[in-house]
């Protein structure tokens, strides 16, 4: 009987590591569209899946808050269910978008640096072998403002303490253009380097995972996330210096059923 359960246990827990190891980036997104990047560590654990990791000077950080004259090293890395990670070899790096590779190179071996500030968005992508297959994980990056201007929160699933990290934030003005951005790491702390102009906060829905609706809630209040209605007005910024809201944010569970429609709108 002693050996059937230590046959039981290691079956069990061989199962667990293919499934892990099989999954999506459980904190950020898809593999096929999204962010799939961690954001800041903050010192918690992710979710078990694959993610990009983006380190300047061996510090992790936010690759939707680049600086213009950063080096950063990406990783793809797979963290198991005891939060182990490790890193896989990369077989292919892309990057896409105006200005790759004249205002933001990236090298064969996942080094980026920032020569100067390109317009909008750009899109980074590294395939790994993952269970035998290759999997590709794609990230968005973006060159921040140089207004020091700060931003922070914290995102939280709907009516619980848990933390929901790869969600990726984007900071609009009043004609809803993106004038900074954040992702929100394992800890569901994000802060983004904004423009002074911007005024309100939305979300990418294709890095919310499927456990969660893409809306939120705010002070008991629902806001849309996309478009240009609806959506949450950011605390009074410092020009310069740092603001928080207030509260957390929250994002609607599936389990939950669909959350009400905006009422959030000013």
């Amino acid at each position: 009987m002693k050996d059937t359960n230590k046959l039981v246990r290691w079956i069990a827990a061989f199962v667990a590591i293919v499934v892990v190891l099989g999954c999506g980036g459980g904190g950020g997104g898809t593999g096929g569209s999204g962010s799939t990047s961690g954001g800041l560590g903050g010192g918690a654990k992710p979710a078990a899946g694959q993610y990009l990791e983006f380190f300047r000077s061996g510090s992790l950080v936010d690759p939707l808050n680049l600086n213009v004259g950063d080096i950063v090293t990406v990783q793809y890395v797979n963290y198991d269910q005891l939060g182990v990670r490790t890193a896989l070899a990369v077989t292919n790096w892309g990057l896409t978008g105006s200005g790759a590779g004249s205002a933001v190179t990236l090298t064969n071996t996942g080094v980026m640096q920032v020569i100067s500030r390109p317009t909008g968005f750009l899109n980074l992508t590294a395939t790994a072998t993952v269970i035998g297959q290759p999997k590709t994980l794609n990230q968005d990056v973006f060159v921040s403002p140089a207004t020091n201007t700060r931003v922070s929160g914290r995102l939280l699933a709907n009516t619980s303490n848990v933390a929901v990290g790869g969600v990726q934030f984007e900071f609009v003005d009043n004609g809803g253009n993106v004038v900074g951005a954040a992702i929100t790491g394992y800890d569901g702390r994000f802060t983004g380097v904004v423009g002074n102009n911007a005024t309100r906060l939305r979300l990418k829905p294709q890095t919310v995972s499927a456990l969660y609706f893409a809306a939120i809630k705010y002070q008991n209040v629902d806001y849309a996330v996309t478009g240009n209605a609806c959506l949450l007005t950011l605390p009074g910024l410092v020009a310069g210096g740092s603001v928080s809201f207030p509260s957390n944010i929250f994002l609607p569970r599936q389990q939950d059923g669909p959350p009400p429609p905006p009422s959030g709108c000013n």
